[in-house]
């Protein structure tokens, strides 16, 4: 197995130990999506098992969830501030943002595009009742 590439190798359900020059001893899972794409896990844990590997995939979705997220929707890397204080605050309130959408989001169940889109929608109901009122 020197210098092998990892789709050349033969890795097993249970996974493959395999041995990095440099690093030592790691086990490598494969991993095949439902659209055929193929994700290799590697670990060092001793004795890893697939169920294992596979619930650390999954949180590590749902950080890349989060941070997704909390870009998009609160601004976090929007701030314009110059003060140490002044951005930490800004951090501080973007994730509160986030979580007071999540919490939402959970005892509603809906998704994030159901929520942003009742924002949207009560922000132009909201311009044409002032349209109608008030007319040119």
């Amino acid at each position: 197995m020197h210098n092998k590439q990892l789709n050349k190798l033969d890795i097993s359900e249970e996974g493959t130990p395999i041995h990095l020059r440099g690093y030592g001893w790691v086990t490598v899972f494969k991993f095949t999506a439902k659209n055929g794409r193929i994700d290799y896990m590697v670990t060092n844990k001793e004795n890893p098992t697939r169920e294992y590997v596979k619930s650390i995939m999954d949180a590590r979705w749902s950080v890349e969830v989060y941070h997704r997220e909390v870009k998009q929707n609160c601004g976090i890397e929007r701030c314009q501030a110059r003060t140490s204080r002044a951005q930490r605050n800004h951090i501080f309130l973007a994730i509160s943002a986030w979580f007071e959408q999540h919490k939402r989001r959970i005892s509603e169940k809906i998704t994030l595009y159901q929520q942003n889109w009742d924002v949207i929608k009560n922000a132009i109901a909201e311009h044409i009742r002032v349209l109608l009122a008030y007319p040119n």
